[in-house]
């Protein structure tokens, strides 16, 4: 069970810099091309998992309608306390 955890925040520590690096709007299909380009083979919900997950921890925002929802690096003052 480590080795699950560990890699999955391994993976989000993974995307998390590359949208710092990257910015600009984060989708799950933006994620699964990403994982593509890397060669993984990338499954929608856990993209879409992985961007929730790292909007719940604060350093991104959700934006949008549910059905066209993206997701944008959290700037310093946009950090809730």
């Amino acid at each position: 069970m480590k080795t699950t955890t560990s890699s999955r925040e391994a993976r989000l520590a993974q995307l998390l810099d590359t949208i710092r690096t990257w910015g600009g709007r984060w989708t799950s299909g933006r994620v699964q091309e990403l994982r593509r380009l890397n060669g993984h083979i990338p499954c929608r919900t856990t993209a879409r998992r992985d961007l929730l997950t790292l909007a719940g921890r604060g350093h991104l925002q959700q934006l949008g309608p549910d059905n066209d929802r993206y997701f944008i690096l959290n700037t310093r003052k946009d950090v809730r306390p």
